[in-house]
């Protein structure tokens, strides 16, 4: 028990099971918190079974540890230990392993609004963050608007964003449906949000208004906030709704946090890998998915030259502190920027920089690539392989390896009669893969019309939730528009370093092993681990 551990534990009850927002927050105190647990703690509907995840980032710096038991009665079971800074995964697991469905979640972690939205049927439960006497008290002096008593009882009229997440709270007012003004005094500056019935209508948070000031509070960490009901006006500068702000909201706090793991400060300074880069080229890395119009985040990357720092970007350039995340991020992520935290650097600097030929680069890569696919082909797979599996060796860290088939199901006459994918239909697919893994991840073919991925530092648990996420994407829709998840047939087969074997030969003979069993079961997704009998 961890109370008997004599380790600091942090414990926060919740009215439900933790969602995305949620588990990001958790992970932030526990990584502000090394060496203190970070538990949280619910119960299912019915009140029968309580689940508790325990959150620990080590002191002396790696992932954290994730920790899930359930509680019946007095028994008690570990239901998962994963390490892992993939939030994204840890939330597919916790989902997975308490049996509660909800909606899909986006691999760039952007959520559907329906995350947000499953809050407001749990209308008879309560923040636990709060004093519930306290909260009845204070709303006996007359706190919502309209006599609503779910909105009573949920709303609470003054807090700390640190205990109730910023998402969590404007969801609370929209669904009670509460009119009134709410201040949050933060770090970072002070916010007004009018709302009238659970409608936004004016916002400030420091220098932004309306929509972007929504968006802006969202990023908030810390802070008092009070809400003072009944309190209108007639300014409107929000036209978004709500939904829709808590969305970017969410999405914007996700890439704060990466380019915040990844090293940028205020203070840091952005320089473009590849200024000479023509305008053809750049378009076509940057423009799916460009956050503001192609021109634009073009003349914003070619004045990157390290002179001046995130701050003042933000009054050089006329960006608001929104618009300047996007890009950075967006740039960061398709690799055409680097960041540096040293001091402005010198005119007269002995130290040129070298250019590095990226299109040296992209030869020798696309070298090891079917040119029909775009994946890598088998021995390249193979050597990729193996030097992760040294650095595993030297590491100490995880290694797991998916393969996988994909065919189409037609019948002539009686008889089934199974067939590789077409091309426009594996294309499709592959750009569905590739959308979900990791730059880290490898997805190469495998023998003659199989596939394979390889995942660096993945345990056995993250590799099967991996390949799950990838049949749901597969079957969401028809394939190339035309093979749908009737006629669509999936194995899928995973194995590990080091929870299944320590050889990499035994290692992919696991693989094929579980992709077998899959075929054979009809089931998608099968791990070597769950299959009865150890020997190949």
């Amino acid at each position: 028990m961890l109370k008997k551990s004599g380790l600091p534990v942090s414990l926060q009850k919740l009215p439900a099971s933790p969602g995305l927002p949620e588990i990001h927050h958790y992970l932030s105190l526990a990584l502000e918190k090394r060496g203190k647990h970070v538990q949280i703690t619910w119960f299912t509907a019915d009140k029968q079974i309580e689940f508790i995840l325990d959150i620990i980032s080590p002191i002396k710096g790696g992932d954290p540890n994730w920790r899930l038991q359930s509680q019946h009665g007095k028994k008690r079971e570990l239901v998962f230990d994963y390490t892992s800074c993939d939030v994204l995964l840890v939330y597919n697991l916790v989902v997975s392993s308490c049996g509660q469905v909800h909606e899909a979640v986006q691999a760039d972690g952007q959520l559907n609004v329906s995350e947000f939205q499953r809050e407001s049927s749990r209308k008879s439960e309560k923040f636990y963050m709060m004093s519930i006497d306290q909260s009845h008290k204070e709303y006996q002096q007359g706190s919502s608007a309209k006599d609503n008593a779910w909105s009573r009882a949920s709303v609470p009229v003054s807090g700390d964003i640190a205990h109730v997440a910023v998402p969590q709270l404007l969801q609370s007012f929209v669904s009670g449906k509460s009119t009134g003004k709410l201040e949050v005094r933060s770090t970072q500056g002070t916010a007004h949000l009018y709302l009238h019935e659970g409608h936004p209508v004016h916002a400030t948070a420091g220098d932004a208004v309306g929509d972007d000031a929504i968006i802006e509070l969202m990023t908030w960490k810390d802070g008092q906030f009070a809400f003072e009901p009944r309190v209108r006006t007639d300014v409107q500068t929000v036209h978004q709704t709500m939904e829709s702000l808590l969305s970017q909201g969410i999405q914007l706090s996700d890439r704060i946090s990466f380019l915040r793991n990844a090293g940028l400060r205020t203070t840091s300074r952005l320089l473009a890998k590849n200024p000479a880069m023509s305008d053809l080229d750049f378009v076509q890395r940057v423009a799916r998915g460009a956050p503001t119009d192609v021109g634009m985040l073009g003349k914003f990357y070619r004045s990157l030259n390290g002179r001046l720092t995130v701050d003042e970007m933000v009054s050089e350039m006329g960006l608001s502190r929104n618009q300047l995340v996007h890009m950075i991020y967006h740039l960061l992520v398709n690799e055409l920027i680097k960041l540096t935290n040293d001091a402005k650097p010198s005119q007269t600097s002995p130290v040129e920089p070298r250019q590095i030929d990226t299109a040296a680069i992209q030869g020798v890569m696309m070298s090891l690539r079917r040119a029909e696919t775009g994946m890598f082909i088998y021995p390249a797979f193979l050597y990729f392989l193996e030097q992760e599996y040294f650095r595993s060796y030297r590491s100490g860290s995880p290694l797991s390896v998916v393969v996988f088939e994909m065919r189409t199901i037609s019948h002539v006459g009686n008889e089934q009669v199974r067939q590789v994918l077409p091309n426009p239909a594996l294309l499709d697919a592959v750009g569905r893969i590739s959308h979900l893994k990791r730059h880290v991840d490898v997805l190469a073919h495998y023998d003659a019309f199989d596939y394979a991925l390889l995942l660096p530092n993945t345990k056995a648990a993250g590799a099967q939730t991996f390949a799950q996420r990838v049949v749901k994407s597969l079957t969401a829709q028809p394939l190339g528009g035309q093979i749908d998840a009737s006629r669509l047939c999936l194995a899928f087969g995973t194995a590990s370093i080091p929870e299944d074997f320590l050889d990499l030969s035994l290692l992919l003979g696991a693989a094929d092993a579980a992709m077998n069993r899959a075929r054979q079961q009809k089931q998608p997704v099968v791990a070597y681990k769950e299959m009865k009998g150890r020997e190949l």
